[in-house]
């Protein structure tokens, strides 16, 4: 379907946290009135694709300034509140993109603006266009009217055909760093220690860090810690082998990063503590007790090799190698290792 955009962004390049590069060269594209027809945002989930989408939509159409969102004119109102007739957001119709959909895209964009400057379509998860829907947006493509600009954003760029591709400016947008997240949590009232425990646990996608249930992350955390100090007692090793090896994969891979994410966290904080850092440093301060407990049952040779198997295992499961095999060979190399 094609529908007006989603309400909810009601901002400026100004702010959008992070992403420098992108927003110089979007708001240099404006100034000099040569923005591409065809672009395509990719990044991972939550580091702010379409919101950005959305301003540079209301920064082309703005009628008080020429490289940014004034959010006060008429057009920028409109788009925020999803009702202006010349930008449109596509979203998937249950889990595909469907043919119709672009060529419902292809006939409106070839008439002129209603009453703004531009006309906008912003394809979200552009990634699960059928290959009949990719072969129609092809067309417009090759071949797009002067007055229409088309934003692909997708989190899975690989899924996307090269030929449209070829014909898109792409701009890579990276996980939003750990310090911007705790930074814009602490600014919107959040304690410290939460918007750094926060932080670390969202993996750079700043939506999740603002929905974020604190008692969901709790429990997440101990059940890391849990596991991180049965790796080192190699207690209850058997019961995570079951838990995490021989699960259905869709279910435990991105529960599976999670935890590794957060036992890579408790690893470093050992580490610090180890080499006698300051305990302003530590990550999980509220586990600070428990470090020091934990660090003097191991080595530091212990606590880096941890770390790279953590690494390693990561890795893996974002490359999509076997997960069952990646966690069974986690677990075997901390039943034979010695520890001190």
């Amino acid at each position: 379907m094609i529908l007006g955009p989603d309400v909810g962004f009601k901002m400026g390049f100004k702010d959008i946290r992070g992403h420098e590069r992108v927003k110089k060269i979007l708001k240099k594209s404006l100034q000099k009135k040569k923005i591409p027809n065809s672009m395509l945002f990719s990044g991972p989930e939550g580091v702010g694709k379409k919101g950005t989408a959305f301003v540079l939509a209301k920064a082309i159409n703005c009628e008080q300034k020429k490289d940014d969102a004034c959010d006060a004119c008429s057009s920028c109102k409109a788009i925020d509140a999803g009702n202006h007739p010349d930008v449109m957001e596509i979203q998937p119709d249950g889990e595909v993109i469907k043919i119709e959909q672009m060529r419902t895209l292809r006939q409106i964009a070839y008439l002129k603006p209603m009453v703004g400057k531009k006309r906008i379509f912003i394809v979200d998860e552009a990634e699960k266009m059928t290959e009949e829907a990719a072969n129609s947006l092809l067309k417009i493509l090759e071949e797009p009217p002067l007055f229409s600009y088309i934003i692909l954003v997708t989190q899975n760029p690989y899924l996307i055909t090269s030929t449209i591709k070829s014909r898109c400016q792409i701009l890579n947008f990276p996980p939003v760093s750990r310090q911007d997240i705790e930074k814009i949590l602490i600014d919107r009232g959040y304690e410290e220690e939460k918007a750094r425990v926060i932080s670390l646990f969202v993996q750079g996608n700043l939506n999740k860090a603002l929905n974020l249930d604190w008692d969901e992350v709790q429990a997440k955390r101990e059940q890391a810690w849990e596991l991180f100090h049965s790796l080192i007692t190699k207690e209850n090793l058997p019961f995570y082998l079951r838990n995490y090896a021989f699960s259905h994969r869709a279910l435990v891979k991105e529960d599976w990063e999670q935890v590794m994410e957060l036992v890579s966290s408790f690893c470093r904080d050992s580490i610090l503590v180890k080499e006698k850092g300051k305990g302003s440093l530590l990550m999980n301060p509220d586990y600070e007790e428990k470090i020091n407990k934990a660090e003097r049952m191991v080595s530091l040779d212990w606590l880096m090799s941890c770390l790279r198997k953590i690494d390693h295992a990561v890795y893996g499961l974002r490359k999509n190698l076997n997960v069952n095999l990646l966690i069974s060979a986690f677990f075997a190399h901390f039943k034979e290792w010695d520890y001190v």
